[in-house]
């Protein structure tokens, strides 16, 4: 009797012993597929936010110069399309968006198929960074649009506005990550427009819808129209504003400071900032004397362009904003 009892107790023992490695080595096994599973979950979004990248100014004007975007008529698919990529890129810039939380500023245009009583819905794309004071603002612009095909041949609008957009893009990169340490004053927003080769649209139809923000009484506007050409000769900007003429000043110091020779011109400069003039809100264009030998014409292709001169602009634009952040002009 007393050998069978300690026979039953060793067994029981070992028993215990037993169930009590197996419940551990399956608890060492589930905690190491968790840490593995964790890992892996941090490795994916480590990946997935280093896949997240801008592309550089010489992606862009080839992007949109491409046969896909076919030139970036209003109204057209290739329109459409340009919009849709230029918004992508603002969210991986991380620009809020400006308009009922979208980048697409919707506006009405007349003119489709040359039929000026028939109205479409087109858009602007709009994003931003807040700053601070919500009475300020400074409006960075570029048009998007071109001419899309005529005889048969793409108007590929490189220089015209493919540049802009790009240097826009560029501008705003740079100043989201100097916002992330130091916020700004202003609200920085920044406008790729539509329906600029017909008379300005997409921008009057920006500054009319801006008449009851806040920002709209201190605002004033950076146009970018046709930079980077190599063979372009001298920037400048038009001298027949009577509001901008302490922008145009601050400004021309700032692209002197950075190696650019910016200079007043009396040729008419044709683009946006000339909705922001009818309403009386300070405005300057930049572009290159030399425009009229690309701008509409099937040459106007990426080939034509330096991107090391966009880059250079782009700097300098960007320095200015940063140096001069909350002041009213």
């Amino acid at each position: 009797m007393i050998n069978q009892f300690k026979i039953s107790i060793l067994l029981i023992i070992a028993l215990v012993f037993f169930l009590s490695f197996t419940t551990s080595c399956s608890n060492s096994e589930k905690s190491t597929v968790s840490n593995k599973q964790t890992s892996t979950a941090k490795t994916s979004t480590s990946e997935v936010k280093s896949s997240i990248t801008v592309p550089t100014i010489e992606q862009i004007v080839a992007t949109l110069s491409s046969d896909e975007f076919e030139g970036r008529q209003t109204f057209s698919t290739g329109n459409e399309k340009a919009g849709e990529y230029i918004a992508n890129i603002f969210v991986n810039i991380g620009l809020d968006p400006l308009s009922e939380n979208s980048y697409f500023q919707k506006y009405q245009q007349n003119g489709v198929n040359h039929d000026y009583n028939s109205y479409k819905t087109v858009q602007n794309i709009v994003g931003y960074i807040k700053g601070k004071d919500s009475e300020k603002a400074i409006v960075v612009s570029a048009h998007f649009d071109s001419l899309g095909i005529k005889d048969g041949k793409i108007h590929r609008g490189a220089f015209d506005n493919a540049s802009g957009v790009a240097t826009l893009t560029e501008v705003a990169k740079k100043l989201k990550t100097a916002s992330i340490e130091n916020p700004f004053e202003s609200n920085i927003i920044f406008c790729t427009f539509n329906g600029e080769e017909q008379l300005y649209m997409g921008s009057t139809a920006f500054v009319n819808q801006s008449l009851s923000k806040s920002w709209y009484k201190n605002m004033y506007n950076i146009n970018i129209d046709s930079i980077g050409a190599k063979n372009g000769g001298n920037y400048v900007f038009p001298n027949d504003s009577k509001y901008s003429i302490k922008l145009y000043d601050s400004i021309k110091i700032s692209m002197n400071k950075n190696s650019i020779d910016l200079t007043e011109t009396n040729q008419i400069l044709g683009s946006d900032h000339r909705s922001f003039e009818k309403v009386k809100k300070p405005n300057i264009t930049i572009s290159q004397e030399n425009f009229r030998e690309w701008v509409n014409k099937p040459i106007d292709t990426p080939d034509i362009l330096d991107y090391k001169q966009i880059e250079k602009i782009a700097s300098a634009l960007s320095d200015f904003i940063i140096n001069n952040d909350g002041e009213v002009y």
